[in-house]
């Protein structure tokens, strides 16, 4: 599909947390096809590539696995020429840029999603708990392993963005996201300069495949393999799931608890920069 107005790209990163329904998002942005999607590039960086920041969770040989991912390879990447898209959209952690702001690609808007802790770390602990017995006892922090624990990092560069980039706020909350997808996504369109349709609130599943995402093999493989996108790569539509559920994490170990508490002051103060409904 070109780009009937000939003009360049518009370019968008939406910097996240872990499950914080960013594939969802993503899925919504890039649904008519036009649309050239980054799926955390340098998440595969800090995790796979030469420079690899984080250890390989479980028993899995803490390797390199994709030896191309340097983060100059990402921001090369990020920033070359899309002529022929309408939008380029860059869905990545932001604690995989940590330290790192000199490797943030040039002449994007920076967007942010950010949910709550309180629902964040108990599904990563269901999700560690799901990873095959064969890779041995995952813990929940391994999957985030950033020493912020993934709030202060996407905090520390939200203040990068709008302090020394001089951007605006540009922040979704989840939730609100999945009780008001409309009001939410006009808003976030009219900010980015993305035009908005109803269009966007439904999609066909798999778009990962159908509209050739880029996205390392890794990350595909450990899908198959794990399935943590599963859901959000089959998703249509920004459905209600636990996110409308009142939250509650008296039953969560003290860890977690603790993790909860500890990342609540960042993404509290992140809130107040929101899209409200």
């Amino acid at each position: 599909m070109s780009n009937p107005s000939q003009q360049p790209p518009l370019k968008v990163a939406a910097w996240c947390i872990p499950r914080s329904l960013s594939s969802v998002l993503t899925q919504s942005i890039t649904s008519q096809g036009n649309a050239e999607v980054f799926f955390e590039y340098y998440a595969t960086a800090a995790h796979g590539g030469p420079e690899k920041i984080f250890k390989t969770p479980g028993n899995l040989p803490n390797d390199v696995r994709e030896p191309l991912y340097s983060f100059q390879y990402v921001k090369d990447q990020l920033e070359a020429d899309y002529p022929s898209r309408e939008i380029v959209f860059v869905k990545d952690m932001a604690y995989a840029v940590d330290g790192r702001y000199d490797k943030l690609p040039h002449g994007y808007i920076h967007t942010f999603l950010t949910r709550h802790p309180g629902r964040v770390f108990p599904s990563l602990v269901r999700l560690a708990a799901s990873f095959p017995p064969m890779l041995g006892e995952v813990k929940y922090h391994e999957i985030s392993p950033s020493p912020g624990q993934s709030y202060k990092e996407q905090w520390d560069l939200f203040q990068y963005v709008t302090n020394e980039l001089k951007q605006p706020a540009i922040v979704i909350d989840a939730d609100d996201l999945i009780a008001n997808p409309a009001s939410i996504m006009k808003q976030y369109c009219d900010k980015i300069g993305f035009k908005f349709t109803d269009d966007l609130l439904t999609w066909e599943p798999d778009l990962v495949t159908k509209h050739k995402w880029n996205i390392a093999q890794t990350q595909l493989m450990a899908n198959q393999f794990i399935g943590h996108y599963r859901r959000a790569f089959g998703s249509t539509s920004f459905e209600g799931g636990d996110s409308l559920h009142e939250i509650n994490y008296n039953n969560e170990n003290d860890d977690v608890k603790a993790s909860i508490e500890y990342c609540l002051p960042f993404y509290e103060k992140l809130l107040k920069n929101k899209i409200n409904p």
